[in-house]
This record gives structure tokens, C-alpha cells and sequence, in this order.
């Protein structure tokens, strides 16, 4: 079962800064990203915004889409990642959340 990303916010993110998120890719064998940084955007009371940055190998790059993610903590989600950068540790991975906050309980 897909853990919503509406329970999954920057706080949680940020919590499991480098740790390791498994990537699910169809007819592939599993590989590693390492969550290297969390990014808060301008706040404002209605609309919560942040950036994730991770780190995979350098082969295969993945393509610009939706991607499942595994967790231990966070569980498995999708999201959508763009490789932003490559260096000799790897190629550099974002994921953009623009989004209406939860109202409060």
C-alpha cells in the first residue's frame, strides 16, 4: 500500500536526511538514493513549499517522471524526480512539493 504524500511533509523529510530510500524500477532490480538535502521555500500560512535533493548512482539515470520510493520509516511513495546535476558521487535527483497545507485537525 502507497503511503500518501499528503502525510509526508518536510519536517519528515528532514528527520531522515540521509538516509537511504530504495528506488523501484519495473523489470529492474532495486537501487539506492540517499536523501542529501531539504529545502524549505518562502512561507506563507496556506501553501507549503520545499525541495528534496538526492543522490543515486551514476548509472542508470532515470528518466523525468513519477518514480517509486521505499522507505523504511516513510513507507513507499511516488513522486516525481528530475536529475539536476552529476558529479563523480553520482547524479543529483529533485523533487519539487508546491502544495495547500493540511487545515488542522
Amino acid at each position: 500500500m502507497l503511503t500518501s504524500l499528503d502525510n509526508l511533509n518536510s519536517n519528515l523529510f528532514q528527520q531522515n536526511l540521509h538516509t537511504q530510500f530504495k528506488v523501484i524500477l519495473p523489470g529492474n532490480r532495486p537501487f539506492n538514493f540517499e536523501l542529501v538535502q531539504v529545502m524549505e521555500g518562502d512561507s506563507y500560512p496556506k501553501i507549503e513549499m520545499f525541495s528534496l535533493y538526492f543522490r543515486g548512482p551514476s548509472a542508470p539515470r532515470l528518466p523525468q517522471q513519477i518514480h517509486r520510493l521505499e522507505h523504511d520509516k516513510l513507507g513507499t511513495f511516488e513522486i516525481f524526480l528530475t536529475a539536476i546535476s552529476s558529479d563523480a558521487e553520482g547524479i543529483v535527483y529533485e523533487s519539487v512539493f508546491h502544495r495547500f497545507r493540511k487545515p488542522a485537525p
